[in-house]
């Protein structure tokens, strides 16, 4: 750090506003401590701790955190982990439990502090370790930074918890959009639209008059795509077709980004596995209750080996339906009932194949398809704001901390 503090400015080290606490509890399912919180529960970026499991099932020495206390991910800093806790209970011991020492800053500072990207380039730097690289405490502690009067610091922590709590509020929207979405396609998939007969489908459940119930390979075919003897990593290129594999599956829609690419000369070897506007790609090992529909932009590229393809007959099914039925909870419970595998279970061609959908003539499809679509775009608007108001929260984040 420059040894030029401007006016008003003041140099400190961590060590100087936090401390490590290291109390541990030697049995935290009988501690009366109910909730665990690991390093896969802590986010980048996230100012306080969101996720968190339970304490029953924990056999070994956890540590204990008070509500206040902030958690470092000391494993992996390249993740960028630490997060405030709004609740007692214990966390893994490969995180610090950091606790701000009273009266040095303004109260709700450190937690900005430590997820600035000065802080994080400072810790990725003193890591140590080959596997997994480790941050040491007693490295941390002499993490240098500059901070203004104790009146603009309380300007700062409160402009940026406003802006944190903004964020909390969208995620809970998006969380109760999903779920009010699931209860709408309840109603869509058993009741349809205006209906007052309804039937009993033997084995399945009860669905309007005038609707079908079909296996999936009566109204569709179903592909797994080229094996690792079709194709290699070693074959991908600089310039080519795309390939979408099983990361490339986002919420609603493929993800565009980092696509392996195959030469012109293997995708006419592997044409067989070119997918068509209408298809969907559906996960098949591991996560196999995840799916995409192709739309004209990814039309004409290829699919990876741990995924499958579904061609539907487009004289009985409507693709958009199609692929919101496969995102409706029930449907992906029994794609996990019909899995096969324990840790990582998997899909293939037949078990897909033989799961029953209900199908209403095609101009309702079209019409739940087109309700269940408008949804999806409602949600992934509010998705993409708060994705925007972390981004925007991290750029505030560094500008407010830098003294320059």
């Amino acid at each position: 750090m420059s040894e030029l503090v401007p006016d008003g400015w003041k140099s400190f080290r961590l060590g100087d506003v936090a401390e490590e606490i290291s109390d541990r509890v030697d049995n935290p399912s009988k501690s009366g401590y109910d909730r665990f919180v690991g390093l896969d529960h802590l986010d980048s970026g996230e100012l306080t701790v969101r996720r968190w499991g339970s304490t029953a099932d924990l056999l070994s020495a956890m540590k204990l955190f008070k509500s206040g206390d902030i958690l470092i991910g000391r494993r992996n800093a390249y993740l960028k982990r630490a997060s405030k806790a709004e609740f007692d209970g214990v966390c893994s011991g490969d995180a610090y439990v950091v606790r701000e020492k009273p009266g040095t800053i303004a109260g709700g500072l450190l937690p900005i502090i430590l997820n600035s990207d000065s802080f994080w380039d400072y810790t990725i730097a003193h890591a140590s370790g080959t596997m997994s690289k480790r941050a040491k405490w007693r490295d941390l502690v002499e993490y240098t930074f500059l901070l203004p009067s104790p009146e603009e610091q309380h300007r700062i922590a409160t402009t940026l918890w406003a802006a944190e709590d903004c964020i909390v509020k969208g995620e809970r929207f998006v969380a109760a959009a999903e779920r009010a979405k699931q209860v709408l396609m309840g109603e869509l998939f058993s009741k349809g639209i205006g209906h007052t007969e309804f039937q009993q489908v033997k084995g399945f459940g009860i669905v309007p008059k005038g609707w079908n119930v079909h296996l999936l390979s009566e109204v569709s075919s179903v592909k797994t795509g080229p094996f690792g003897a079709q194709l290699h990593q070693k074959d991908y290129v600089d310039i080519g077709s795309p390939i979408i594999t099983v990361e490339h599956l986002g919420d609603i829609s493929v993800l565009h980004e980092n696509l392996p690419l195959v030469s012109d000369h293997d995708k006419k070897r592997l044409s067989q596995y070119i997918l068509n506007e209408g298809d969907i790609v559906f996960s098949r090992v591991g996560s196999i209750d995840r799916n995409c529909l192709i739309t004209s932009k990814e039309a004409g590229w290829l699919f990876s080996g741990r995924l499958l393809r579904v061609r539907f007959d487009k004289e009985k099914v409507i693709s958009t339906y199609l692929n919101s039925y496969f995102n409706f909870e029930p449907f992906k419970q029994r794609v996990r009932n019909v899995a096969v595998g324990g840790t990582m279970p998997c899909l293939n061609t037949k078990l897909l194949s033989d799961i029953r959908i209900p199908l209403p003539p095609l101009p309702e499809q079209r019409h739940i398809a087109g309700i269940l679509t408008r949804c999806d775009e409602m949600i992934a608007a509010a998705r993409a704001n708060v994705a925007a108001a972390k981004a925007l929260k991290m750029k505030m984040i560094n500008e407010m901390m830098s003294a320059e």
